[in-house]
């Protein structure tokens, strides 16, 4: 089954390895040189004792447009993953009229769908693994000066991808099941899977933010790492800030990943119940 399971989908396999061994060969050479002005910027420092404060600014300030880009399509490739790969999974064979040869050939449904989604699941969990841990790497000079726990780069680093990731592989497959044809499938993806996303980033995230009241400062804005939700000058004396502090940083990375988790175990449990109830 497990030969067969390969054949069956050797080349989103071989294309998803493609698209990483891409996404390596654009960002690589970018992470080398920006480690090299780091640690550049990192030795004048130590002997001169200049720019220390500005480290950051000296190795990221002419990369910004470039960074951005590079974190939206991190962002981006969860979601690539469940189109192209979870949603034609089911979908296609159920489309070509396919299904009924496997599981007339010694395979139950039962089979079939348990070795499909662990396979699947398998898959998507190292496609985010080895992405983020691929960006963690190249920010890394960044991590270095500041710290890992930022809150800007919350969505392609740490564990959070991977669960993003598997949720993706979850939703196309849950899709195909449903509607067994592969666009439908498709285009709901394309449709949950950000608006989960953003509902998660806009309701769920500030619900770990801290409330404060604090004297306004020359420079303003809130603690360092932290990020800003919301910020208002209510008189000379007083603002009120609500942010997400660093320290909760992977509090939150934890319980949002085990949301998507549920929601993946959820959505295996409804392709399950189509493929093995549902008749042809």
């Amino acid at each position: 089954m497990t030969f067969l399971i390969w054949r069956l989908h050797r080349a989103h396999a071989i294309t998803s390895a493609v698209v990483i061994v891409a996404v390596a060969a654009v960002i690589v050479p970018s992470g080398i040189a920006i480690a090299n002005s780091y640690h550049h910027a990192v030795t004048s420092c130590s002997v001169s004792h200049v720019g220390c404060a500005n480290i950051g600014f000296t190795v990221f300030g002419s990369n910004g447009a470039f960074t951005s880009l590079v974190q939206d399509l991190a962002m981006a490739f969860p979601l690539v993953l469940g189109i192209l790969w979870g949603a034609p999974l089911v979908a296609r064979e159920f489309e070509a009229g396919t299904e009924d040869f496997a599981w007339t050939q010694g395979i139950s449904r039962r089979r079939w769908v348990i070795t499909n989604l662990g396979w699947a699941f398998l898959a998507a969990a190292v496609w985010g693994g080895v992405l983020a841990a691929l960006f963690t790497w190249w920010r890394g000079p960044d991590n270095a000066v500041d710290g890992p726990v930022k809150f800007i780069y919350f969505d392609v680093q740490g564990v959070a991808p991977i669960a993003y990731t598997i949720f993706a592989m979850a939703l196309g497959i849950a899709a195909g099941a449903l509607f067994r044809r592969v666009v439908p499938a498709i285009m709901t993806t394309l449709v949950i899977f950000p608006a989960v996303r953003i509902a998660t980033a806009l309701y769920f995230r500030p619900l770990f933010a801290v409330s404060q009241y604090v004297p306004p400062t020359p420079n303003g804005g809130t603690p360092p790492l932290s990020w800003s939700l919301f910020e208002d000058i209510l008189s000379s004396k007083t603002e009120h800030m609500i942010y997400l502090p660093a320290s909760r940083f992977w509090v939150v990375q934890g319980t949002e990943s085990g949301i998507f988790l549920a929601l993946t175990l959820a959505l295996a449990t409804l392709t399950y119940w189509q493929i093995t109830t549902r008749e042809a």
